[in-house]
Formats: structure tokens, C-alpha cells, sequence
């Protein structure tokens, strides 16, 4: 394409990802603070040089020397399929690995680079060769990364509310997915360099994410938009917004936040505060407080507790397993400290034993 080795399909995708990345970057500077939209703008940037340096190297009418151009076009792969788990990680909240983390992700995949690939290249001059030594490293990891991060995203999409969470469940599907095409970079490179099979591939799953985030995105404007005119309605009625004294779109931004809080189901895990909340929604303790207590007519405690107690009754209902867990076991599940906190909170709202309630639900 253009006088280069670029496959006419690698440039499709590129300029597809081009336009997707202009619009992310509006959708970010809209909300610079929004770390999920910087996620996913850089994890596009990671893309596009993937797809690029893949696509034009190597080529002999240029300047750099092939034995150069194949380690860039190698390296860029290895930083995008690192940062996709990085962005996977994140987005999910999600750590299958206890010992295996995105830095030794890196540190494995660059050192055995160096020493299986960059080494032998240089030494030899035979890019079959080096790629078949260096290849079994990443298949190893891409098939463990699959396995174990796979059953992560399953686990989540299992435990997801389905009236709640219908766009954050596509969002798993769809990261599922890119994790998978992605995975299957290092086997395509396993038999040569087929840029008409590779490209198309392994961008396929992450063309689906792409489209899914932005329905998401225009999903949660529409949210946004609704929080905001009940809000300025409530202004213009003299109630709650004037009552705590915080500009509407400053609490329309809380409220959309708690929302997608209780939609990732996030309250289940462990302490939630008003100061880790509110670092992760870029506000301030005081707002988020008055906000809950004004919108949600509950002091916060009272807030997370009830979201929590709620997961666990409805999933009493659907999880036959669940029926038979212990008590600490079930307040474990949902983040309670203690057993005693757990049994006093379902207490003060249900107005029941949790032990008898529990005796009822197993035998119904």
C-alpha cells in the first residue's frame, strides 16, 4: 500500500482506529479526569503503532536497517499486548495472578526478547530462526493469560445484576474477546509473517471493544444528561441541590459515578469509605456525603451496607452454592470486616436474625 508493505486491510483498521482515537480524545478532555477514558485512549494509541509498524515493517527502502525495524515491530507488539492487560486489570479491578503482575508481565516478556530473539538475531541474521526460539515464551503466557484472566471475566459477568449492568456485561464479553484475538498474535507469528491474517485477527476483538465503548459511552451521556436535568429541576425547586450547596454539575457527576458503583457492583470489595470513594471519583469526601445523604436519604454506612445486604439476598435467591455458605463466609463475600458488623447491618434494615433468615431461604 503506498509503495510500502503495508496490507491494505492494516490500513483500513488503521484509519478506523484513527477516527475512534480523534473521538476519544474529545470524550477525555470533556473529562480529563475520568482515568477509565485515559485507559482506553492510550490502550488505542498502543493499537495504532502496533498496526503501524507491523504494517510498514520491515522494508528496505528505508533508512533504518531491517535487523532494527523487525525489533521495533516486535517491540511494539509486546508493549500492546502488555498494556491491554494492564487495561484489563484496571477496568475490571480484576488480579487473577497473585505473583504475576503487569511489571513481571513486562520484565518476562522483555528479557526473554533480549536474550531469545534480539541475541540469536543478531548473532545469526536468521529472523525464522529467532522467532521460533523466542516464540514459545509468549505462546505459554498468552494461553495462561487467557485461561486464568478468562475465567476472571467470567466470574464477574456471572456476578453482574443483569437488569443493572446490561453495558458493563457487554463491556466483559467484548474484553474477553479482545483479550482472546489478541492472544492469538504470538501462534500466527509462530508460522511467519502473514500481515493479511495477523492484522485482521488480532484487531478483530478490539474493534468489538472499541464499539461496545462507545455505546457505553453514549449509554452513560444519556445518564448523565437525565441525572442532570432531575437535578437542575430540583434546583429550581428550592430542594435538595441548594440545601448542600454544591454546583449541579458537580452532584449530576457524583450520581452518574455512584451509579456505575453500584452497576460494577464495586461495594463488594472490602472497606468502602468516603475517602477512597471519593479519590476514585475525583471529588471530595464532604460532597460525596452530602450528596449520598440527600439523594440516597442515608448516611453513607448505611448506603454501601444496604447495596451490600441487597447482593446478598438476591443472590440467595439465584445461587444454590451461596445457600450453604457459612456466615463468615457470606460476609467475607460482600466485604463486612466482621461477622458481628455484617449481622447487626442486615439486622437494622431486614428486621431479622440473618440466621433465621438464611434457616427460611434454605428451606424454601
Amino acid at each position: 500500500m503506498f509503495g510500502t508493505e503495508m496490507h491494505f486491510t492494516t490500513f483500513v483498521i488503521l484509519i478506523f482506529q484513527t477516527l475512534v482515537l480523534f473521538a476519544q480524545l474529545l470524550f477525555y478532555l470533556s473529562r480529563p479526569n475520568d482515568r477509565s477514558r485515559l485507559r482506553f485512549l492510550i490502550l488505542i494509541i498502543t493499537y495504532i503503532l502496533y498496526n503501524f509498524f507491523s504494517g510498514i515493517y520491515p522494508d528496505e527502502q528505508f533508512l533504518i536497517k531491517v535487523f532494527l525495524q523487525n525489533i521495533i515491530a516486535y517491540l511494539v507488539g509486546i508493549i500492546v499486548v502488555v498494556y491491554f492487560v494492564y487495561y484489563i486489570y484496571k477496568e475490571f479491578d480484576t488480579y487473577p495472578f497473585k505473583y504475576f503482575d503487569v511489571k513481571t508481565l513486562f520484565f518476562v516478556l522483555i528479557t526473554s526478547f533480549i536474550l531469545l530473539f534480539i541475541v540469536p538475531y543478531y548473532i545469526s541474521g536468521n529472523l525464522s530462526l529467532s522467532r521460533k526460539i523466542f516464540i514459545s515464551i509468549p505462546l505459554m503466557i498468552s494461553f495462561a493469560f487467557v485461561y486464568q484472566i478468562g475465567n476472571e471475566l467470567i466470574r464477574i459477568y456471572k456476578n453482574s445484576s443483569a437488569s443493572k449492568s446490561k453495558y458493563y456485561k457487554y463491556r466483559v464479553v467484548s474484553g474477553y474477546l479482545g483479550l482472546f484475538t489478541l492472544s492469538l498474535m504470538p501462534v500466527i507469528v509462530a508460522f511467519g509473517d502473514y500481515q493479511s491474517i495477523e492484522q485482521p485477527v488480532v484487531n478483530f476483538g478490539f474493534i468489538i471493544m472499541m464499539t461496545v465503548y462507545i455505546f457505553d459511552f453514549v449509554q452513560e451521556a444519556k445518564q448523565e444528561a437525565i441525572i442532570l436535568m432531575e437535578v437542575e429541576q430540583k434546583g429550581k425547586n428550592h430542594t435538595k441541590t441548594k440545601e448542600i450547596e454544591i454546583p449541579k454539575d458537580i452532584v449530576a457527576n457524583i450520581l452518574n459515578n455512584l451509579k456505575k458503583f453500584e452497576d460494577k457492583e464495586e461495594f463488594l470489595k472490602g472497606k468502602i469509605t468516603t475517602v477512597n470513594l471519593s479519590k476514585k471519583f475525583n471529588t471530595n469526601s464532604k460532597y460525596l456525603s452530602k450528596v449520598v445523604h440527600s439523594y440516597k436519604n442515608k448516611t453513607f454506612t448505611e448506603y454501601v451496607n444496604e447495596l451490600k445486604i441487597n447482593y446478598i439476598i438476591n443472590r440467595l435467591k439465584q445461587d444454590k452454592k451461596f445457600k450453604h455458605y457459612t456466615l463468615r463466609a457470606i460476609a467475607k463475600e460482600v466485604g463486612f470486616n466482621t461477622t458481628e458488623a455484617f449481622a447487626q447491618a442486615f439486622y437494622k434494615q431486614e428486621k431479622i436474625k440473618f440466621s433465621d433468615y438464611l434457616k427460611k431461604v434454605r428451606n424454601q
